[in-house]
């Protein structure tokens, strides 16, 4: 009876330990298919809050402006407003692709300010602070400093 509390650990822990390592191992493998759905559930999330926010602040008339953050995933070519519909092109193994969401109101980018983010591979990766401004129904948006810059 010596020594039972230790052998019934030992198979308790072996047990756990034939489970834990198949699985650690089919994780390590699974890490870049993770990684990129990670990064288009943010994409979606980004596009969907802009165009959300955008026609709030379309709602809210002339004059009215907010201020949001948004996270933009390394794997992000591009940030576009074409007429109503606010567009991020990923780029996802080799394969391009569009995430799209329309607005109610028209947008365009802040003509005085730097672009939101520059084309390019590997633009993105960062958060960024973005104010919407209405002007008579032209949503305009531009960057704005995080203010730990200011």
């Amino acid at each position: 009876m010596r020594g039972q509390v230790s052998n019934e650990l030992l198979m308790v822990v072996g047990f756990i330990l034939l489970l834990l390592i198949p699985l650690l191992y089919m994780m390590y493998f699974r890490m870049d298919t993770i990684k990129a759905d990670l990064s288009v559930l943010q994409v979606h999330f980004s596009v969907a809050r802009l165009a959300f926010l955008v026609n709030a602040v379309g709602y809210m008339g002339d004059g009215s402006a907010m201020i949001t953050e948004i996270y933009v995933p390394e794997n992000v070519d591009s940030i576009t407003l074409d007429g109503n519909e606010v567009v991020f092109r990923l780029r996802e193994a080799g394969i391009e692709n569009e995430i799209v969401n329309p607005t109610v109101f028209a947008m365009e980018f802040d003509p005085d300010s730097e672009p939101i983010l520059h084309e390019g591979p590997g633009a993105g990766g960062k958060k960024y602070r973005i104010e919407m401004f209405n002007q008579g129904g032209l949503i305009v948006l531009s960057p704005q400093p995080n203010p730990s810059q200011t």
